[in-house]
């Protein structure tokens, strides 16, 4: 019974007045009076009752033991954790006073390092640069011997981007030498420094041709200490703007032949933004002037030119302000100024030939219009008596029939 009533007082809720009423209702169900099941039996029921509580106490009793059991346990646990924190307490105090301790220690390092570093970089420094100096005078006394040059640096062609290196701090060096004691040593260098950088333009246009990038940015940073290095700029725009121009109208390339370039530019170059200048400039001067003047080169028939006038010159205005997008570390009048120098001869003689077509114009249509109406051109006597005759006659030859003289008045129409 124990273990009922224990399932029983489990149940959540709980409820007293259930319990007893189960309680009841299972004893008299369970009561046998005179053969009858299920009769009222109110002694039996009074020892149920008295049975249970008994049960219920015991049960009370095994239940407050099992408790002072766990608040036993707990208090021994609690005191048991609280040990252990005391403990790892003292240790991360320990731990943090040895943390501090190392990174005092590691700075101190540090600083010993640092300075150990700018010791060894005074020493190294001037040793890098004595070692240097030691290679170029090795390299500079085989300018000075007579003949042609035998070091590998300068005959192995696979070791350009060395002997670029070299022979451009020879060629400084040897501008501040006297002429008369190193004249020929002057002269092979600079025909060396000639050849290297001739040959540093010309794998840059390899390069550029088969596209690797990496070796044209390479070859720039190396051609940006030589004098040629405009060459080398000059040789990439060419190539870029023949790989482009397909189309005979020069302007539907430009802003596409851009963006691809500009890309590449940033790529390659240290200073794009100067060099998307100069290719824009070589664009407007060497392609979109020609096309122009080719365009506006007849100007015998006024029509047609002022036609092609009016659209060269809108379709540059149209490209100059697609150009803005590009960075090319100039004024926004630059571009303005380009398409000025472009057409200005063009627009200084503009008034005169649109006026002078003006009047072929309408003395075309004037003509035109005195054909329609198959009028002869006669010279016309002119003047205050001639106008007074005519009105007069009109006048009168409405009112009377009197016909003064024979007077031509050409149907009532005014010429011009």
């Amino acid at each position: 019974m124990m273990q009922q009533y224990m399932k029983e007082l489990e149940q959540e809720p709980f409820d007293p007045e259930e319990f007893v009423e189960r309680l009841a209702w299972r004893t008299v169900n369970d009561s046998v009076v005179d053969g009858l099941k299920g009769s009222f039996d109110p002694v039996l029921v009074h020892e149920t009752f008295v049975h249970a509580i008994k049960d219920l106490q015991i049960l009370e009793e095994r239940q407050q033991k099992k408790c002072e059991r766990l608040e036993v346990a707990l208090k021994d646990e609690d005191s048991r954790h609280t040990l252990e924190i005391i403990d790892l307490q003292d240790k991360n105090k320990r731990g943090m006073e040895l943390f501090h301790q190392l990174d005092e220690r590691i700075n101190f390092v540090a600083t010993k390092v640092l300075h150990l570093g700018d010791q060894l970089e005074s020493v190294n420094t001037p040793r890098a640069r004595a070692v240097e100096a030691q290679k170029l005078m090795r390299h500079f006394s085989e300018f000075l011997s007579p003949g042609p040059l035998t070091d590998p640096i300068f005959t192995d062609k696979s070791t350009l981007d060395v002997a670029a290196d070299v022979i451009q701090k020879l060629h400084l060096i040897s501008q501040e030498l006297p002429s008369d004691k190193f004249n020929d040593a002057k002269e092979k260098i600079s025909s060396k420094y000639d050849e290297i950088e001739k040959s540093l333009i010309e794998e840059f246009v390899r390069a550029h041709n088969s596209d690797d990038a990496e070796r044209m940015k390479e070859l720039a940073s190396v051609l940006s200490h030589f004098k040629g290095y405009s060459q080398c700029i000059n040789a990439f725009i060419e190539q870029s703007r023949m790989a482009s121009f397909g189309s005979k109208d020069v302007f539907l390339n430009v802003i596409p032949m851009c963006q691809k370039n500009y890309k590449l530019m940033q790529q390659v170059f240290s200073n794009p933004e100067q060099v998307m200048a100069k290719f824009v400039l070589n664009i407007y001067h060497l392609r979109l002037q020609k096309y122009a003047v080719a365009k506006l080169s007849d100007q015998s028939d006024s029509d047609k030119y002022l036609s092609n006038l009016h659209d060269l010159y809108s379709k540059t205005t149209k490209l100059s302000m697609d150009l803005r997008q590009f960075d090319m570390g100039t004024d926004e009048a630059y571009l303005t100024k380009l398409t000025r120098n472009i057409f200005q001869k063009h627009l200084d003689t503009y008034p005169s030939i649109e006026l002078k077509a003006l009047r072929e114009r309408s003395a075309a249509l004037l003509m035109e219009y005195y054909e329609s109406k198959n009028h002869q051109k006669k010279q016309l006597q002119t003047g205050g008596f001639q106008e007074l005759r005519r009105d007069l006659q009109a006048v009168l030859g409405t009112r009377t029939n009197i016909n003064i003289a024979q007077i031509e008045d050409y149907g009532g129409e005014t010429f011009l």
